[in-house]
C-alpha cells in the first residue's frame, strides 16, 4: 500500500511539472512590429592563405618597399547593409631597425595613419601590438579605403651586426557592425 501511495505522488508531482513546462512551449510568442524586416548582409571579402610573406630579410638599409591594400564594403557589386567600423593591428617583434608605417591614400595623396615602433606596448608574446583609430565605414553607399603599409630601412643601421636580424609583421583587420542608439 505504502509504495502504492509513493508512486501516485510521483506521477502526479512528474504530471504538474510537465504540464507546466508543455504550456509555457506552447504560449509563447513574439510580434515583428518593425516596418523593415530586411535582414542585413554583411560583406567581407578575404584572400586565405597559409602564410603572408613580407620579404624583411631583404630589405636593405636605405630601401623603402610599399605594401598597398584595400578595405571594402562591395563586393561583385553589392554593397553591404551594415555600418561597420575596423581596426588595423601590426604585430611585430622589431629585431630589425625598420621604420613601419601606414598610409591611407585618398585624393590629396597620403595620410599617416600610425607608426609602429617601440612606444607601443608589448603583448605575452613580446611582440610590438599597435592599433590604429577605429574607422567606420558607412553602409549607404559604396566604400573603399586604400592603404600603403609602408617598411623602410634607414641609411645609418648598415652596419654586420643587422645583416643577420629576421623579423615579422602581421597586419590584422578587425570589423564589428555599428548598431544605431
Amino acid at each position: 500500500m505504502k509504495y502504492k501511495v509513493v508512486i501516485i505522488l510521483f506521477l502526479g508531482i512528474l504530471i504538474l511539472m510537465l504540464s507546466g513546462v508543455t504550456y509555457s512551449v506552447f504560449t509563447s510568442s513574439a510580434s515583428l512590429d518593425v516596418e523593415d524586416q530586411d535582414l542585413a548582409k554583411f560583406i567581407f571579402e578575404t584572400e586565405m592563405t597559409d602564410q603572408i610573406h613580407l620579404p624583411l630579410t631583404n630589405v636593405t638599409p636605405g630601401e623603402t618597399i610599399d605594401y598597398p591594400f584595400s578595405v571594402t564594403n562591395t563586393k561583385d557589386g553589392v554593397t553591404s547593409n551594415v555600418t561597420v567600423s575596423y581596426t588595423l593591428t601590426l604585430k611585430t617583434f622589431h629585431f630589425m631597425p625598420l621604420t613601419i608605417e601606414i598610409y591611407r591614400v585618398n585624393e590629396n595623396g597620403e595620410e599617416k595613419i600610425m607608426t609602429c615602433d617601440e612606444t607601443y606596448g608589448r603583448n605575452s608574446q613580446n611582440e610590438i601590438v599597435c592599433n590604429s583609430n577605429e574607422i567606420e565605414m558607412s553602409h549607404n553607399e559604396e566604400n573603399k579605403d586604400d592603404y600603403i603599409l609602408r617598411i623602410t630601412h634607414p641609411e645609418e643601421y648598415n652596419g654586420s651586426s643587422y645583416a643577420d636580424l629576421v623579423d615579422f609583421i602581421d597586419l590584422e583587420i578587425s570589423s564589428v557592425q555599428k548598431t544605431e542608439a
